[in-house]
């Protein structure tokens, strides 16, 4: 399913916005309280999203191929004499190398990610807040939904009291 141009500046006008007033909790409350359902829902799904996991994964990659990348230097060092450990500590080296290499050619840049993991104290907030919303919105849809049931339930039972009653 392909959005607008249109409509996907609409979201975005209204993504800022709601990043801007994270800080208050009112203005949040009143700016969601406005949305749709449909927009609510995509506002919830958007801002819980998995920025902070990528982070990590990759700030984890940075860590691990720099710890292997030293031992693998020790141990070229220590084992130069033996040619099938220098060669396997070459090729975990070479690999190492290339692992930070992809880094630099990852499609999401970190720092991105860096600043989407700082602010998600903010999107946790706008989350957790649309969630309420939405809950009290289903809790209202359900109700209504019921009501209605039950009303139509009722005056076919009213139809049928009364048509038992003109055969007595």
């Amino acid at each position: 399913m392909k959005a607008s141009k249109t409509e996907l500046d609409n979201f975005t006008k209204l993504l800022v916005g709601l990043i801007a007033q994270a800080d208050n909790i009112e203005a949040i409350c009143y700016a969601l309280n406005r949305l749709t359902l449909t927009e609510l829902e995509k506002v919830k799904t958007y801002f819980s999203g998995s920025g902070t996991r990528v982070a990590f994964i990759r700030q984890s990659e940075i860590i691990i191929g720099t710890f292997v990348s030293g031992m693998m230097i020790f141990i070229y060092n220590m084992y130069q004499t033996n040619f099938f450990m220098s060669t396997f500590s070459e090729f975990l080296f070479v690999y190492c190398l290339l692992s930070f290499i992809r880094l630099f050619f990852a499609r999401k840049p970190i720092r991105q990610h860096v600043k989407l993991a700082y602010n998600r104290a903010k999107f946790d907030r706008i989350v957790s807040l649309a969630d309420i919303i939405l809950n009290s919105r289903y809790e209202k849809e359900l109700q209504n939904t019921v009501d209605k049931f039950v009303s139509t339930g009722n005056s076919e039972r009213k139809s049928q009291e009364a048509h038992f009653l003109e055969n007595i």
